[in-house]
């Protein structure tokens, strides 16, 4: 026997009804289903009618009402915004996680020239030098296990299976490949302080600096696994709020990538950044304000970030 259903399953025209009975402007009831078709109601309803909602009203209604004005074309546009906004986002990120990767692994190496050295808990550091301390234990047997698991070709990786046949090793810098960027924040953390400095070196090297500093290091590889993972996700990102505290928003995101990609490319990012947001300030104004206030930013922190 089914139980009632509290979320009934709605037509498409139905759910455009329901839209525009709560107070959102739809002037083309097809071009609207259309792009609900395509996109999917729940993405881009739930996941972007807060900066429309009249919240004094839902609240008194119980359900959904939005402010006089609000456009279904408009919550759109900050659909397709926020949309493309990932999409330059996670190129970037793509790119900070590859140098990061690559230093951080060619570090270790250097330090602990063992093809297997990565899985012995000797070639971390110890429990004291870890924060906190109370994590180091299980922290470090499950990036163990993580580490044994990829050796083992659990991810059934050709690559893998080629080393471990013809070599009968799986060295780091091609284990490695099958990190997430969370595996690899935890795989640094765990690193004795002569590995991090060479990290350090390494990715400034790679970048053409003179020095990268172990703690703005830490707080990228503490800050862009998340902001990754809600591009990854397609999750909602101008106004995303991640970290321990759910307190880091995109000005921190920026503030982390600026540590770990070149000047020239967070300079092309920036311009990219703009780009999306004049578009929409094109149309309404009002809205481009709207998203730099979720961003908690303004056009002149982007202009800054341009060479």
């Amino acid at each position: 026997m089914s139980r009632e259903n509290p979320k009934p399953f709605k037509t498409i025209d139905e759910q455009v009804e329901i839209l525009r009975s709560r107070g959102l402007g739809i002037s083309d009831q097809n071009r609207a289903a259309a792009f609900l078709l395509r996109e999917n109601y729940y993405a881009v309803v739930n996941g972007y009618k807060d900066a429309f909602l009249d919240l004094e009203a839902s609240n008194l209604a119980g359900e959904d009402r939005y402010r006089d004005g609000s456009t279904f074309d408009a919550l759109s546009r900050v659909f397709i915004f926020d949309k493309e906004l990932r999409d330059v986002t996670m190129a970037i990120l793509l790119e900070a996680e590859a140098a990061m990767r690559t230093a951080t692994v060619y570090a270790f190496c250097s330090v602990h020239g063992g093809p297997d050295d990565y899985l012995d808990p000797a070639c971390y550091c110890s429990k004291s030098d870890y924060r906190p301390e109370w994590r180091y234990t299980k922290g470090l047997i499950r990036l163990l296990s993580t580490l044994q698991g990829v050796r083992d070709n659990r991810p059934h990786k050709a690559y893998i299976a080629h080393y471990d046949k013809n070599y009968h090793v799986v060295p780091l810098w091609v284990a490695s490949k099958c990190l997430t960027f969370g595996i690899m924040s935890a795989f640094f953390d765990f690193q004795e302080q002569s590995v991090k400095t060479r990290t350090c070196v390494a990715l400034a090297r790679a970048l053409g600096r003179p020095v990268v500093k172990q703690r703005a290091l830490e707080y990228a590889y503490h800050t862009l696994p998340e902001f990754r993972n809600v591009c990854a996700h397609g999750e909602r990102l101008y106004c995303a709020r991640a970290g321990k505290n759910i307190d880091k928003g995109f000005g921190e995101l920026l503030r982390a990538m600026s540590t770990v990609v070149p000047a020239e490319r967070l300079s092309s990012y920036a311009c990219e950044v703009l780009a999306l947001l004049r578009e929409v300030g094109a149309a309404d104004a009002g809205l481009e304000e709207s998203l730099l206030q979720g961003m908690r930013l303004t056009e002149h922190d982007f202009e800054t970030m341009i060479l």
